[in-house]
């Protein structure tokens, strides 16, 4: 039958764009000597036919001596990613491909050899297994060096045409996470141009699935560009190949925007890629897009793997991301499909105390005893500090009893964040009160640590109103009655730190006789509080008795303690605040050589350290007594001046008959 003539017109070429002149002959490939194979060249040397000039071709390699870019295992050599024909070999080939070659060949005993690397299975392998092998491993577990083997067996040793398929066999493997290259892809094609073997969409999307794994922008673009050109379609892979290389690019904006496109033409989004997303954004910290992508994903009804809920709740719970956190913990961990480690439930409790979330901090706690995981100290101080930030301080002192109740012991820290909750809130020490005494009728033991916050808001609130130490005292009268507790020394010094406050010392006085009573033995803040409130009351001589009976028990004073000693006795005439004054404990550093230049007091050693709850009357009161610093500093200056101390030179110890 007669075939038709085929009229290549400009109808033609306007509906198939694509189409190339060339295609309709096989493509002339220049040999080493500058010849020419042609159609009509014989079926044994057209079968081997070389896909690239002599500069591109691949040539046998000594993996000894040759040096190759790409890492090996079991220290072989990377086979160059080119299909496997020397030019020449053409010239030294036997036309039949059972012959023996000639000993004489120089290249007859290379021709034996099998190539390097190839295992004896595959060669006894049919080629059309090798070619259904070839496809498997491209579309399944793409691998550059298993690849080459078989191209090496299929083209090399058994004369079989290279065809497009073997080029898109050899791109596709270069997705190998480890040995891929784009710089590979970008010769492999231009390689194909080169020969005339036009590049199907198969292979162009092959190309992008290998640059999806090994970004490169401006050959992602060209082929996206050949596409068009071409009037190819982008498939929904190939989209989701461009997205990938975004992502691993860093171009988070542009990655979204193609995920949105794919969504307007009903382009079904595959899980793997929404992970690679959120992956990304959670090492770059975006928690915000990445709730919003995870909310949008639930909604359409995708389901994301247990892995990646998993990584999002450790992160975000480390980062103290509250809104990305409750997500995850309510879609996921409630309803049991994650079960994080106690490490990340801390996490997720801290989270929650932040803002105050009461539901998410009892939720973690709930999921820590059904999973019969031991609660510590630091949990029980989380959950009460949740409760106390969103305003229930009824619950965070019950949370306080609960713990006290489990047998562990409240510390200091314990009651930190619920004083200075009340102090900054201005709760009063009486709703305190009132607390405990309703926890005492829901039948809770009380600890002293939760009864030593209403003591010390007692303390805090005495600045402001001195009447306050009536209400403090009969507080301490009823303590036993709340607590079973005895009281101890920290419970003492707030009660003599309120009573110095508002300057009343017969109370503080009543407070240092229980004390005695009772056998509290006292600590360097308690002769602190005991100096300061003399020294405030004018009772110099018991402030100075109290300083020796400190010093004697082996306590020292604190700086900011001496500062203030300093600031009480300076100007007064009495002679134990002079003796207070010029005692080597209290006085200043550079007091104490006689002959040294005397240094200027650091005004922060000496100012009063400020409680972060410190009240506006506190503050005031605090401005003023740096003020009186500074003229007392003023006065010493110019009394130097005019005795001469800065003219004065030491000449030796004065006898004691002249003093």
């Amino acid at each position: 039958m007669r075939r038709t003539a085929l009229i290549l017109d400009g109808l033609w070429l306007c509906l198939c764009p694509s189409f190339q002149t060339t295609a309709l002959k096989r493509p002339s490939i220049l040999l080493a000597n500058g010849r020419y194979i042609h159609e009509h060249a014989p079926t044994s040397w057209s079968s081997r036919r070389c896909l690239s000039d002599g500069r591109s071709t691949l040539h046998r390699r000594n993996p000894a001596t040759e040096t190759d870019r790409y890492t090996t295992h079991h220290n072989e050599q990377l086979p160059d990613q080119r299909i496997p024909l020397e030019p020449n070999e053409l010239r030294s080939c036997p036309k039949d491909a059972n012959a023996v070659p000639d000993p004489g060949d120089p290249f007859g005993d290379r021709l034996r050899r099998p190539p390097p690397g190839v295992p004896k299975s595959l060669e006894r392998k049919l080629s059309s297994v090798l070619e259904t092998k070839l496809q498997e491993l491209g579309a399944h577990e793409p691998r550059i060096l298993s690849a080459t083997q078989i191209l090496r067996i299929l083209i090399r040793d058994r004369h079989v045409r290279p065809e497009v398929r073997h080029y898109r066999a050899l791109i596709l493997a270069n997705s190998d996470p480890e040995r891929g290259s784009p710089d590979a892809v970008r010769h492999l094609l231009a390689e194909m141009e080169e020969n005339g073997i036009p590049a199907d969409s198969g292979t162009l999307h092959a190309a992008l699935q290998a640059l999806a794994v090994h970004p490169d922008y401006l050959l992602r673009q060209d082929i996206v560009r050949t596409l068009r050109d071409r009037w190819l379609p982008l498939s929904p892979a190939g989209w989701h190949y461009v997205v990938a290389g975004l992502l691993r690019e860093h171009q988070f904006e542009l990655a979204i925007d193609h995920i949105a496109q794919m969504e307007r033409k009903d382009i079904v989004v595959e899980g793997w890629l929404y992970g690679l997303l959120v992956y990304y954004l959670c090492d770059f910290g975006e928690f915000d897009e990445v709730v919003r992508l995870m909310r949008a994903r639930v909604t359409q009804g995708h389901d994301m793997s247990l892995r990646l809920w998993s990584h999002v709740l450790d992160v975000a719970s480390a980062s103290a991301h509250h809104e990305t956190t409750h997500y995850v913990w309510r879609q996921m961990v409630e309803l049991r499909y994650l079960h994080p480690s106690h490490e990340v439930c801390r996490n997720v409790l801290r989270v929650a105390s932040r803002s105050g979330d009461t539901t998410l901090a009892t939720s973690v706690i709930r999921f820590l005893v059904e999973s019969e995981l031991s609660l510590g100290r630091e949990d029980y101080e989380i959950l009460a500090e949740t409760h106390v930030v969103s305003g229930d301080v009824y619950s965070g002192f019950e949370v306080l009893c609960k713990m006290h109740r489990a047998g562990i012991a409240l510390e200091p820290s314990s009651t930190t964040a619920l004083v200075g909750h009340m102090a900054d809130s201005k709760i009063s020490a009486q709703t305190a009160w009132t607390h405990l005494k309703e926890l005492k009728a829901q039948k809770y033991e009380i600890p002293l640590r939760c009864a030593q916050v209403v003591v010390e808001l007692y303390e805090h609130e005495a600045l402001g109103d001195p009447s306050i130490v009536d209400d403090g005292v009969e507080f301490y009268k009823q303590l036993y009655a709340l607590c079973p507790e005895k009281a101890d020394v920290a419970v003492y010094n707030s009660l003599i730190g309120m009573c110095r406050r508002a300057q009343n010392p017969d109370a503080g006085m009543f407070v240092v006789t229980e004390m005695a009573t009772l056998g509290v033995v006292p600590n360097a803040a308690t002769f602190e509080h005991l100096i300061l409130m003399c020294l405030g009351a004018g009772n110099c001589q018991s402030a100075y008795y109290y300083l020796q009976d400190m010093l004697a028990r082996g306590c020292h004073p604190s700086e900011e303690a001496r500062g203030q000693v300093r600031e009480l006795c300076a100007g007064v005439e009495d002679d134990y605040a002079v003796r207070l004054r010029r005692h080597p404990e209290i006085r200043d550093e550079g007091e104490r050589g006689f002959g040294s230049r005397m240094q200027r007091p650091s005004a922060n050693s000496e100012r009063p350290a400020r409680r972060r709850w410190m009240s506006k009357e506190e503050r005031r009161a605090a401005s003023k007594e740096r003020r009186k610093e500074k003229r007392r500093r003023q006065a010493i200056q110019r009394t130097r001046e005019e005795e001469g101390w800065e003219e004065y030179e030491a000449g030796g110890l004065i006898p004691e008959s002249k003093l």
